[in-house]
This record gives structure tokens, C-alpha cells and sequence, in this order.
């Protein structure tokens, strides 16, 4: 079962018109969530970041969308209430212009929920022969035109790695295909600031805070190839694995610690 625009639905009702502008030209955008036992977790950050997607692509208004109670019922209906289930809300356009960018009457939100078990495999890393362009104008956004990312993680894949690095055009590291990188060097931990255009990340927002409230320091940082070669420890994150150490980089073998801040 999915909900679609205040409905709950059978999985596959919840059809998009092919003169959709999220189905034609990627206008939308999207959320994956974690929910453990039913409950949402980071909901406030999720809608924070989906609101400056309906801000800044005329998106559907999220004003009505009781999140959490819309989850709690899918997970029910999808038996997934024990543990953690993947919650997606996916938000596209509707009919319009091509050069509008503004939401339709006929524009979607739908959520989807179904299990979720995380991999227990520390992954390994590769560093990606593409470069994010830190001065796209969808930087910042989770936008439905998801090929660049697939195209990454398929790479990566072909090279016998599970996830891609992505630097920037100025050369800095950016972000992992579907995730935010953290480093530890010499003792320290860097992760990339956003103005080197990488997701703000939902997990990346809550490490940071956490770690600030246990007295530990992250840099927000420009790292460079230099730097990213010397760290003895790499880690990814994302909402629904947390975060988690790399096996290796580029081959190199790394620690594969856990992070040194307590994440609940």
C-alpha cells in the first residue's frame, strides 16, 4: 500500500500522468527516511530539506502532510510496524509549461514504506572520474533527476567497489554517490562543507550536532586528494545506515573503526 495526495492507495494505483513534469523532466524531488518501530526518525530535518525543495522547484505544498501518521499507517498495512522500514516521499510537478516552475493542480506527493535490514558489509570506496559541479543550481536538493548518482554507484560497482567519491570542479572531495563523507587525519575528523556542493545531508546535519553536544570537533572543511590520501579512516553516511567506516579506498585498507562519536 502507498499514500498519494491523501489517499491511501493499492501499491500501483498511485499513477503519474506522462505529462507529469517530474515523469518528463525530472521536476521533483525526493526523501528516503528511516523509521524505526513506525516512528519517523528526523522528520523535522527531512520536511526542512523537502520545504526548500517546494521553495526552490515549485513543488506541491507540504502543509498538510502529516508525515509521521501517514508512516505509522503504511507501515501497518505493509507489516513492517517491528524494526526499520525505508520511507520514500517522492514530490513531482504535475502538467505544466516546460519553463514553469510552479506546482499544478494535478502535482503528486506519495509515500511508499516497505523493510528495511542494512547490510552488515563494511563498504569499499573508489574515487570517481566525474566531478559534482558545486555551482549547479540544484545543489543542496535531493531532485528526482537521480541518473547522475546511478551512473556513480554503477562505476563503482564495475570497479568491484560499493560506492563512488565524488570531487568537485575546484578538486575538493565533495560527497560519496548516495551519501556524505566524514575523514579522520592524524586524529581529526573533516567532512566537506556544504559550499563544496554536497547534499546536506540529514545524518550529516544530526552527526554534527551530536558531536558538538560530546564536546568532539568536526572540521568543515575543504579536503583536498592529498588529504584524502592520508586519512586513516573514511566513513559514509546517510539516513538510513547512520554512519558507517569504509573497508578501503581506491584498495588502500583502512581501519574500519567505528566512528569516534556516539551516534543514538
Amino acid at each position: 500500500m502507498i499514500w498519494c495526495n491523501g489517499n491511501f492507495l493499492d501499491d500501483g494505483s498511485g499513477l503519474v500522468e506522462l505529462t507529469d513534469r517530474g515523469l518528463l523532466h525530472g521536476l521533483g524531488a525526493f526523501e528516503t527516511i528511516l523509521a524505526v518501530d513506525g516512528v519517523v526518525q528526523h522528520e523535522s530535518r527531512h520536511r526542512a530539506r523537502l520545504q526548500d525543495a517546494v521553495d526552490r522547484l515549485g513543488l506541491p505544498d507540504l502543509a498538510e502532510l502529516d508525515l509521521n501518521h501517514i508512516v505509522a499507517k503504511l507501515c501497518e498495512h505493509n507489516h513492517c510496524v517491528k524494526g526499520k522500514a525505508r520511507a520514500r516521499v517522492t514530490l513531482t510537478a504535475g502538467h505544466g509549461a516546460m519553463d514553469a516552475i510552479t506546482s499544478s493542480e494535478d502535482g503528486k506527493i506519495f509515500v511508499q514504506v516497505q523493510s528495511y535490514v542494512p547490510s552488515a558489509d563494511l563498504p569499499h570506496l573508489i574515487t570517481l572520474p566525474w566531478r559534482r559541479n558545486e555551482q549547479s543550481p540544484l545543489i543542496g536538493l535531493k531532485c528526482a533527476s537521480y541518473a547522475e548518482n546511478l551512473l556513480a554507484l554503477r562505476y563503482a560497482r564495475s570497479q568491484g567497489a560499493d560506492e563512488g567519491l565524488f570531487f568537485n570542479t575546484r578538486d575538493e572531495l565533495c560527497e560519496a554517490g548516495m551519501a556524505n563523507v566524514f575523514l579522520k587525519i592524524e586524529g581529526e575528523i573533516f567532512t566537506p562543507p556544504l559550499a563544496s556542493g554536497c547534499l546536506p545531508g540529514v545524518m550529516r546535519s544530526a552527526i554534527i550536532d551530536v558531536a558538538r553536544e560530546q564536546g568532539r570537533v568536526i572540521h568543515e572543511a575543504a579536503i583536498t586528494r592529498a588529504q584524502l590520501a592520508m586519512a586513516e579512516q573514511v566513513f559514509v553516511s546517510s539516513a538510513l545506515r547512520g554512519i558507517v567506516p569504509a573497508q578501503s579506498l581506491d584498495q588502500r585498507l583502512l581501519s574500519g573503526q567505528p566512528f569516534p562519536v556516539m551516534i543514538p
